[in-house]
């Protein structure tokens, strides 16, 4: 990254394993941090990626619960 001028920005840097609920209970515990040159990035419970949110077992209960309420919000 450094080659091409980018930098990390660790405000906006997230990260997380995608699977079913049966490999995700699977994953060792060391894999639940990601070192990328110094910084040391944790996995997140779920992450907004062009207003979706987007959950390691891709169901879309939490997006779904996250949009009707700020729509019942802004009503």
């Amino acid at each position: 990254m450094s080659a091409s001028g980018l930098k990390l920005n660790m405000d906006k840097t997230d990260w997380l394993w995608m699977g079913t609920r049966n490999n995700l209970d699977r994953l060792p515990k060391s894999a639940l941090c990601l070192i990328l040159g110094n910084y040391m990035i944790g996995v997140a419970d779920a992450v907004w990626i062009l207003g979706v949110l987007f959950t390691p077992d891709l169901y879309l209960d939490e997006h779904v619960t996250a949009v009707s309420s700020a729509t019942s919000i802004a009503h």
